[in-house]
């Protein structure tokens, strides 16, 4: 698995190299995608993985892409200088090629030179909170446009009425992110006060799967098992679902999502296309879960739309189709959906495969030793994509004009690349990012089986 699924800005790409990180974990991998989700989150990092590379490369990615870089657009709080600078060197490292400007704020360091700094509007500031709070004041500076407030380790913060203080200077709509390894009174204090329905991306599950006894019972299935995907475009992962359901009007469909905030999605855009529809994930209370559970059993409504939940905790007795709107990323929870289908309780089993979603089911396939049967795309998305294109061809010119501004902005911000080591705070030097450019060269990984490679592509 690499980073090429997450479409990163070349630059970026770059900077991942250069500090010698090639794929990310399971880990990292989640939170990329539910920062993407927009909603506020609680990460729980008890593992050994660096929660960073997860919410850094999203925010640096987006302001890669940004063809207007003035006014702050992230701020990230550490509980101690060292882990400010630490995570300063990394957006610094990342964010070179992207020519990304950031400014360190930690007690550490001149306030009238951090003032200065801060006033100019670096992209992202990465501050303890105590002395961002107080320079804040001082110069009685908001900020307007920042997307993301990051507090890293918080559960290790000491100041929390200095992270408040930052927060109401955020006037923009922004996303707010907690990474912790373990929870605490003051910490739930915090995120009622900051956070608006928080998600909580973790990779702890209440199992038994490591017990000797559930191991005897991993799921198996046969090659008769009426398994099928289909090929999503770019941007068609709705469409293409929308109309399978309307080409399939009169089956009652378990859809299963990565994610809450994805499946409350699905859940409106099924309402108001006036199907009979209902979602659930782990947040819900018992009884509100079994309450719109069994409206889907009962037959009351067709679709059960499931987000970040394993098929092996729903009671499930009957469906007519399981389909995954996500592809799981674990080759044992897509064995347990279809499961479903070799017991009965569902008859056939799709996926819907994205370019983000190939790595995992070539991963499934791979485990498998056999791939499952194709579905054509939907007319009326094929439809839908050739009078896209038809569209783009006739706007020519346009597209130039785009192409010109671009080489613009690239010469611009070679400009402030070199610039950058005359302005503001001093940076970090590269040899303080743990690997640097002569860290040990790992062990080429070997590829998957050109079989499996090309299975979807």
């Amino acid at each position: 698995m690499s980073f090429n699924q997450f479409r990163l800005s070349s630059d970026i790409l770059k900077g991942l190299k250069d500090v010698k990180i090639e794929s990310p974990s399971q880990l990292q991998k989640k939170i990329f995608k539910a920062v993407q989700e927009g909603s506020d989150l609680v990460i729980n990092t008890k593992t050994e993985d660096k929660p960073e590379v997860g919410y850094l490369i999203n925010l640096l990615n987006e302001i890669a892409k940004s063809d207007r870089r003035q006014g702050t657009k992230g701020i990230i709080l550490a509980p101690d200088s060292e882990r400010a600078k630490f995570l300063d060197e990394w957006i610094w490292a990342i964010g070179y090629h992207a020519s990304i400007e950031s400014a360190c704020i930690t007690s550490d360091d001149d306030p009238k030179k951090q003032l200065n700094a801060l006033s100019a509007g670096p992209v992202v500031v990465v501050a303890t909170p105590s002395e961002l709070a107080g320079l804040l004041e001082d110069g009685k500076i908001i900020f307007r446009e920042v997307q993301q407030l990051i507090v890293d380790q918080a559960e290790q913060v000491e100041d929390w009425e200095a992270v408040d203080n930052v927060s109401t200077r955020i006037i923009s709509k922004c996303q707010r992110i907690f990474t912790a390894a373990k929870d605490s009174k003051e910490l739930r204090k915090a995120e009622d006060r900051l956070l608006t329905d928080p998600e909580l991306v973790t990779l702890a599950k209440k199992s038994s799967a490591d017990k000797p006894a559930e191991k005897a019972k991993e799921p198996k299935i046969t090659k008769d098992l009426t398994q099928y995907y289909i090929n999503v475009p770019p941007r068609s992962k709705i469409s293409t679902l929308m109309a399978h359901l309307d080409n399939n009007k009169t089956d009652t469909v378990v859809i299963f999502t990565a994610s809450r905030r994805t499946a409350d999605r699905l859940y409106k855009i099924l309402r108001k296309s006036n199907r009979r529809a209902v979602s659930v994930h782990q947040q819900l209370n018992e009884e509100t879960f079994n309450e719109r559970f069994n409206r889907f059993t009962t037959g009351d409504v067709q679709h059960l739309i499931i987000g970040d939940m394993t098929a092996k905790d729903l009671p499930l007795e009957h469906a007519t189709q399981v389909i995954n709107y996500d592809v799981p990323e674990d080759v044992n929870e897509y064995k347990l959906r279809a499961e479903l289908v070799g017991d009965g309780k569902a008859t056939r089993i799709l996926s819907l495969v994205s370019k983000q979603d190939r790595n995992d089911i070539q991963a499934i396939c791979k485990s498998l030793g056999y791939a499952p049967e194709e579905v054509p795309l939907p007319k009326s998305v094929k439809d839908k994509i050739s009078s896209g294109k038809k569209g783009k061809k006739k706007s020519g010119k346009p597209g130039k004009t785009r192409n010109n501004n671009h080489k613009k902005s690239k010469k611009k911000g070679s400009k402030q690349r070199e610039s950058r080591k005359h302005h503001g705070l001093p940076r970090p030097t590269f040899d303080q990012l743990e690997g640097g450019r002569t860290g040990k060269k790992k062990e080429e990984k070997k590829g998957i089986v050109g079989f499996f490679k090309k299975l979807f592509s």
